[in-house]
């Protein structure tokens, strides 16, 4: 996006035309107090900001209408916002029209057909702007936000007040909650993050619901499978008290299954139980019984293999301590009965004579026959303890089938003592038989969980693949990777603008928003480093930088730098400022140096970077005054004189 027109009209219907080339470097010099500052806050006004910015007075005494036309990459935009009422500082009001030939229009012709959200979305997804979303961390309280033309711009434009700040980097970055838009949306500018970054992020979405969905439904499925052999013993039993099946001693699942699914094709009758309610409970209840009594006398066979397996730790412990300090004996020599009374280690006669070598030896081999033999015991006891696992694991299942059942046959009990109708008990029980035989038939057998698992793992493969795409470390490493290549151009123009601490790296700290240099004492901030020259002339390569990254990688933000003022620090007297030269040589030749660069980075990455600058700087080279659009001295200015003579009519 390249701006080729700002365009004016007062209420008459008058139009005021400021033209510009893209794709080169524009200069607009004149007096102080002639509307060159205006220029950028009605550019940014035009693309999309609702809050007027223009200083009061003959602008907005005058101006009825603000519009811009704009170079796109296929085409050209018209873009007009209708001033604010009166009394008012802000509008979402706006005008856009496309099209490949657009001049600007007529008074007549102008009319609101959109508002400022409209313009940001359709020129924004004109230069490349796609649906995009920053997603805070985990714990952040920010909502996630959508980089759009509006941050863009931001990138764009450097007021007076902000190219010689040493504490702003940014175009309205001390403005609340710009600052972090900032430091959001940049990764996505720089392409630091995926071009479908958004897209994934829902897919990602969609993925892991998807998986939780499966998981739930395997969990489902797994518990109903491990309860399998219970509820059908369960239910056979239940039948077989009521008399609907003639023995409780069914086979295995399969058989049991066969068995209930005839027993759902058989008609009810009211045929007595061969044996009551009351007599399979008792017999049930006197089952379960032994089994609580067997998963007892089990806990304490295992408990006394724990006892064991402690003791014998701690004789391992003390007995391997004892070992390693007798096997020390076998680094010394072997000793005659006649230099037992002397130190083995200085020979001097000791008080009492030491045991004798071999006895401690021998010691030494009995302690290491008894850990061997402890040793051998310990899988014998681990197969042991196992089978007891086995065991209990078993009398357990064998437990839950039995309270199962119990209390299938209180409920049935119940349902007797309210309906006294026996075949309306068993309608209850073969409805429990048929809904429990559906469940199965859905969720419980091994084909579907086998189904289940596969699902699982590809739902799951999606959800990492995903993940890795949007995996934060990999976008901080494409981040640093960019920040690198803008530090290299920042470090060389450093050196031709020959700012303090040249010679040096310089480079972007975007999580701070600021320039850093390094130097042999460590790194210096922007606001550690001293003189209105250097913020100036490192303001300008950070941007120069950044937009020449832009241009060269085709990423979406506006092909236009608009500076206001980059020479201030050369221009401390009025007398000066009317002349357009400093008097002083060396800031002649600095502020030759600073634009010479911008023509050099305008010349080399023509006709794409458009580079606007409002200065009071008129320089005689032939090259700069080639660049001069506008020379707003003895009379000339943003505002005609006749506007405002005409206003104060």
């Amino acid at each position: 996006m390249n701006l080729r027109s700002i365009i004016l009209y007062n209420h008459a219907g008058d139009r005021r035309v400021v033209a510009f080339r893209p794709g080169e470097l524009n200069i607009v010099t004149g007096w102080s107090a002639t509307g060159k500052s205006a220029l950028l806050d009605i550019t940014e006004f035009c693309l999309g900001r609702d809050t007027v910015t223009m200083p009061v007075g003959p602008i907005t005494d005058t101006v009825a209408w603000y519009a811009v036309l704009v170079q796109l990459p296929t085409t050209r935009a018209f873009v007009a916002r209708p001033a604010p009422r009166a009394g008012r500082a802000s509008t979402q009001q706006a005008m856009l029209e496309l099209g490949a030939d657009l001049e600007p229009l007529d008074f007549a012709d102008l009319s609101v057909n959109a508002n400022s959200d409209t313009v940001r979305e359709q020129l924004g997804r004109l230069i490349g702007i796609q649906e995009n979303l920053n997603v805070p961390e985990a714990g952040a309280l920010r909502a996630p936000l959508e980089a759009h033309l509006g941050h863009a711009v931001l990138l764009c434009l450097q007021r007076q007040g902000e190219i010689g700040n040493r504490d702003l980097l940014f175009h309205r970055q001390g403005e609340p909650g710009i600052r972090q838009a900032l430091i959001d949306t940049l990764p996505y500018f720089l392409g630091a993050v995926p071009a479908d970054q958004a897209l994934k992020r829902q897919q990602l979405q969609v993925a892991r619901r998807h998986l939780r969905r499966i998981q739930a439904d395997g969990e489902t499925a797994a518990r109903l499978n491990a309860d399998v052999e219970v509820e059908l013993r369960a239910l056979v039993t239940e039948a077989h008290a009521k008399g609907m099946l003639p023995s409780p001693d069914i086979g295995g699942r399969d058989e049991a299954i066969n068995a209930l699914s005839s027993l759902l094709q058989t008609p009810l009758t009211d045929e007595p139980a061969s044996t009551s309610v009351d007599t399979e409970l008792r017999s049930l209840e006197q089952q379960r019984n032994a089994l609580r009594q067997r998963l007892r006398e089990l806990a304490e066979q295992r408990a006394l293999f724990d006892d064991q397996e402690r003791g014998e730790n701690g004789y391992q412990d003390a007995a391997r301590k004892g070992a390693n300090r007798l096997r020390s004996l076998r680094l010394m020599p072997g000793r005659s009965k006649e230099s037992e009374a002397a130190c083995p280690m200085c020979g001097s006669e000791l008080a009492e004579p030491d045991p004798h070598i071999r006895d401690l030896q021998a010691t030494l081999d009995t302690i290491t026959h008894q850990l061997r033999a402890v040793e051998t015991a310990q899988p014998r006891r681990v197969a042991a303890m196992t089978e007891l696992e086995r065991a209990a694991d078993e009398t357990r299942q064998d437990l839950r089938t039995v309270e199962s059942a119990i209390a299938g046959l209180r409920a049935t009990d119940r349902a007797i003592e309210q309906s006294r109708n026996l075949a309306e008990s068993r309608a209850f029980t073969r409805g429990r038989i048929d809904l429990y035989l559906t469940r199965l038939r859905r969720s419980g057998n091994e084909g579907e969980l086998a189904d289940l698992r596969l699902r699982y793992q590809l739902a799951k493969r999606t959800v990492d693949q995903l993940a890795a795409e949007l995996d934060p470390d990999e976008e901080r490493e494409q981040l640093t990777s960019r920040l690198l290549a803008i530090a290299d151009d920042m470090t060389q123009w450093a050196d031709q603008l020959l700012l303090e601490h040249r010679g040096r790296n310089v480079r972007l700290d975007l999580s701070r928003l600021t320039i850093v240099t390094d130097t042999d004492t460590g790194p210096a901030p922007l606001f550690r480093i001293g003189s209105a020259e250097n913020w100036i002339g490192y303001h300008l390569i950070a941007h120069l930088a950044l937009h020449r990254y832009f241009v060269r990688q085709g990423r979406p933000v506006p092909h236009l730098l608009m500076l206001d003022q980059p020479t201030q620090a050369y221009y401390p007297s009025e007398v000066e400022q009317r002349q357009g030269t400093p008097s002083d040589n060396d800031d002649r030749a600095a502020v030759r140096r600073l634009f010479e660069l911008m023509r050099d980075v305008a010349t080399e990455l023509a006709p794409e970077l458009q580079i606007i600058v409002s200065d009071h700087a008129d320089l005689p080279e032939r090259w700069f005054q080639e660049a001069v659009r506008h020379n707003w001295r003895r009379g000339d200015a943003l505002i005609p004189q006749e506007w405002i003579d005409g206003k104060a009519k």
